[in-house]
């Protein structure tokens, strides 16, 4: 068997999270092809649980691994496509268990990476999408879009 050695595999690695909570994330659909499930999210990285207005939830966790299932730097993340009903902010330094990898060989591992978090403003309800951009260290770039749904 062939080992991919590259040296940075970037993963999409979901936390579909309240701020607030300590539950773990677990890997999602994104490059290069990881899938998972949590409790709180679908296997497609869109949040599940709806987002209260007026309080910060982390909805991903966008973090990069080596063959070796270590972490890599933090990638370098914008918002491409804002949403019309919040804000998005970034945190560095979110933990996260891989539930599934592409090769399935660093399921469990503990990494780091960036929370992904959106705030509704008050008053706010139904859904609303935002599109983030990130760059990885080695270059690698990805986009990914999130909907969350908000309940007063």
């Amino acid at each position: 068997m062939t080992r991919d050695i590259r040296p940075t595999i970037w993963r999409a690695v979901l936390a579909a999270a309240l701020a607030a909570s300590a539950v773990a994330g677990c890997t999602a659909s994104g490059p290069p092809g990881a899938s998972g499930v949590s409790e709180r999210a679908g296997d497609d990285g869109v949040r599940r649980e709806p987002v209260v207005a007026g309080r910060r939830a982390r909805v991903f966790v966008m973090a990069g691994f080596d063959a070796d299932c270590r972490s890599q730097p933090e990638p370098t993340i914008t918002v491409t496509v804002p949403p019309a009903k919040g804000e998005v902010s970034f945190q560095p330094g979110q933990q996260t268990t891989i539930r599934a990898s592409a090769v399935g060989t660093c399921a469990g591992a503990n990494v780091t990476g960036t929370g992904i978090y959106y705030t509704a403003r008050p008053g706010e309800t139904g859904q609303d999408t935002f599109t983030i951009s990130a760059l990885s260290s080695s270059g690698n770039a990805t986009e990914r879009s999130f909907t969350v749904t908000i309940v007063d």
